[in-house]
């Protein structure tokens, strides 16, 4: 790699484990890496080649601190919630940053979502209540199941499906105490296979990516942050690349946004495809992936754009159907259960680095560590990430990880949820 931004400083906004990749590579590429977040415990802190401890969300801080540390590019990823202050930042200072507030507002706001996509033919469920309570009305027009959300948090937190009033009540509740407007929404429930669908755009020409279908066990709840299995191409691509991509390109340019990296999650069942949800920021399951099928790296277009405006240098070498790969990309997550345990031993990881398949992995997890289920969804102890010919051979490697993997309590008994068949793939 071609040290193209030697003498650059780029700032990082947050220091989560996930951000330690976008540090590594604006590395790679020869800049000066600066980390902000008000936590100094965070994975970034040490990896950086400077840390400040301010919070990412102080506006007026951050760029105060640029100003005089003379920083040449400011950029965030992976989290909802850091886009806004990222915004805000880059305005002040006259820096390029790809997302707009159109762009926030549709990734953050279900109903301005839902509402546009109603705007420009893209299939969303249909709503019954926005708000904080649900008339008596309402209760006589719904017909179960239904799907309850909070009307402005993210990560699938206090979401879930309800198939009668009393779960209904109890998860609309459940909803309102994620919402920091105390509002929710309740929606018709989509069925069908859990898709997320990745997009790229440069000088307001788009590509698909990757379409990564989600499997998930039978024990597990609708909404979920992690799914045991994501598997690309999806089955669904080539109905999407031909009946809906068009629809969503269209609504994408009508809107104004010209630039980025765009997500829209949805479940497709046979000819139908209906989305819920989407996001204008990097993902955390599968650049690795994409960068290993197509040459795509989403990380550098993250920092390419932050300092030069552009996604890419060669951005014609992406096509529509790009996200037809010739072989099958993987993620594979294990997650830990209980309410409350101390984790005493890990075995596995080294066996599973070993493998032919194996691309990249990401530990979140380790010995010695204590954690809490508290109202978080689910909680991953280790993701691995594979690319393999064909589907005799993503069942025979997820059966050896299914076979090495485990963690275990001082009892030495399993933490581990259940993991996923993959001859149910």
């Amino acid at each position: 790699m071609t040290k193209e931004f030697e003498g650059k400083k780029l700032l990082v906004l947050g220091g989560f484990t996930l951000a330690c990749e976008i540090v590594k590579h604006a590395q790679r590429m020869g800049a000066y890496v600066i980390v902000a977040d008000y936590n100094d415990k965070v994975p970034a802190n040490g990896l950086a080649d400077k840390f400040v401890t301010i919070s990412a969300t102080d506006v007026d801080a951050i760029v105060d601190f640029c100003r005089k540390e003379g920083v040449d590019g400011v950029t965030t990823g992976f989290v909802d919630i850091l886009q806004q202050p990222c915004y805000d930042i880059c305005k002040q200072l006259g820096l390029p940053y790809y997302v707009t507030p159109k762009m926030l507002s549709v990734s953050t706001n279900k109903i301005d979502f839902k509402e546009t996509c109603n705007q420009y033919g893209v299939p969303v469920p249909q709503t019954y209540v926005v708000g904080n309570q649900i008339s008596d009305e309402v209760y006589g027009k719904i017909n179960y199941p239904v799907f309850v959300k909070p009307l402005d948090s993210s990560g699938s937190r206090g979401a879930g499906v309800c198939y009668n009033k009393e779960e209904l009540d109890k998860q609309f509740a459940e909803a309102l105490s994620f919402s920091a407007t105390q509002n929710a929404m309740i929606e018709d429930y989509i069925t069908g296979r859990d898709f997320i669908l990745n997009l790229i755009a440069q000088d307001g020409e788009f590509r698909v990516i990757s379409m990564f279908d989600r499997y998930v066990c039978k024990d597990r709840g609708s909404a979920i942050n992690y799914s045991n299995i994501g598997m690309a191409p999806s089955k669904a691509l080539d109905f999407y690349l031909e009946e809906i991509n068009d629809k969503v390109v269209n609504m994408f340019k009508s809107l104004g946004f010209t630039d980025g990296l765009y997500f829209l999650q949805g479940y497709s069942n046979g000819n139908k495809i209906t989305f819920f949800e989407m996001g204008c920021r990097l993902g955390g399951s599968y650049y690795n992936l994409e960068n290993k099928c197509i040459q795509c790296d989403p990380i550098d277009m993250t920092v390419r754009y932050a300092f030069t405006g552009k996604m890419s240098n060669d951005f014609s070498a992406y096509k529509y159907d790009v996200a037809k790969y010739d072989k099958i990309a993987l993620t594979v997550n294990y997650l830990l259960k209980g309410k409350e345990e101390t984790i005493a031993k890990i075995k596995g990881i080294e066996e599973i680095k070993q493998m032919k398949s194996f691309v990249e992995c990401e530990q979140r997890q380790f010995e010695g560590d204590h954690y809490k289920n508290e109202r978080i969804v689910d909680r991953p102890v280790f993701s691995v990430y594979l690319v393999v010919d064909n589907m005799e051979e993503a069942r025979k490697d997820i059966t050896y990880m299914n076979s090495v993997f485990e963690v275990y309590n001082p009892e030495g008994k399993s933490l581990l949820t259940e993991k996923y068949d993959p001859y149910q793939l």
